[in-house]
């Protein structure tokens, strides 16, 4: 079985290409170099053989029917079934997939080289269908979605309609504040699992869009430019957020678990001073490490900025 890669990483690629020229990154080499962020080497000929590549598609209401949600991750695609397509080499009718993006949850809601815009920009994108937009939505079964969507789309999606999809119950987004009995920060994680992989900790108190998936035990979340699955029991809405009593200056910090230690709901025993100086070193260790990325992201962007720069200089020249 091949590993899958993170559907929430993948989506937090694209940011580093906001801005670049459509004549240096198109809508498919796009998506390709935000695949190689998460390991994935991957070249196709368009938007079209993308299309078929993956594993399931269908209209956005369809895979909210299907799937229960859009999860952060999937491919976007503006599809028309006038037969377009033969004039790019297929005869297969499953029409023509003349564009494609990435859904990230955020500014806007989808990415996608623009050659209106002339760049790689931010699109608007809400989970339904847009006429002359975006309208179908493609899952790849090398992405991590989650237990859930992974579960489905593994076994056999071909055979699931979108009549014969149970939907899944799914509350709208709205803003909440992160909250805990204890600690100073709970885990923002890259899926919806107490094993996913630690995106960042969010600091009590910060107000965050979120919106429960599956049975409600966890949320989609976005604070700022992340995005991630928080546990539900750690967000409130303002007013009940107002009325939780302040939280100890000397609480405990949060467990690699991902949510606070030490509270009554946990029903966990105390942690000793020594656990508490341990896991406290330990956070500290991944906050440098976390530190450590960002100026090497930073370092990466500044290099890039100074090649196009003297690229520029060239040619005035």
């Amino acid at each position: 079985m091949k590993e899958k890669a993170s559907a929430l990483l993948f989506a937090q690629e694209g940011d580093q290409y906001i801005g670049r020229s459509y004549e240096d990154i198109d809508c498919q080499e796009l998506a390709e170099l935000m695949l190689r962020g998460v390991g994935i080497q991957k070249n196709l000929r368009g938007s079209n053989a993308w299309f078929r590549a993956m594993t399931w598609t269908g209209t956005p209401e369809e895979c909210r029917k299907v799937y229960g949600e859009i999860p952060v991750g999937a491919f976007l695609f503006i599809w028309d079934g006038n037969g377009g397509e033969k004039q790019r080499g297929y005869s297969d009718g499953l029409g023509n997939a003349s564009h494609m993006g990435v859904y990230i949850g955020r500014m806007g809601g989808a990415i996608h080289a623009s050659q209106s815009r002339g760049s790689v920009a931010y699109s608007e994108f809400k989970g339904r269908s847009i006429r002359g937009g975006w309208n179908r939505v493609g899952l790849w079964d090398w992405m991590d979605y989650g237990e859930r969507i992974n579960g489905i789309l593994d076994g056999n999606p071909s055979s699931v309609s979108a009549d014969e999809g149970k939907e899944v119950k799914t509350m709208t987004e709205r803003d909440m504040i992160v909250t805990a009995d204890s600690g100073t920060t709970v885990n923002l994680r890259a899926k919806a699992d107490i094993g996913g992989a630690l995106v960042c900790r969010i600091p009590l108190g910060e107000t965050v869009l979120a919106s429960p998936v599956g049975d409600g035990t966890w949320s989609a979340v976005t604070w700022g430019i992340r995005n991630g699955y928080m546990m539900t029991k750690f967000l409130r809405e303002r007013e009940t957020a107002a009325q939780t009593s302040s939280v100890s200056a000397n609480a405990l910090p949060p467990s690699p678990e991902g949510k606070a230690v030490a509270t009554s709901t946990d029903l966990q025993a105390p942690e000793t001073n020594q656990g508490a100086e341990a896991e406290e070193k330990l956070n500290m260790l991944e906050w440098m490490k976390g530190i450590e990325m960002q100026i090497q992201l930073m370092n990466n962007t500044l290099s890039k900025l100074c090649v196009r720069v003297l690229d520029l200089e060239d040619k005035v020249e």
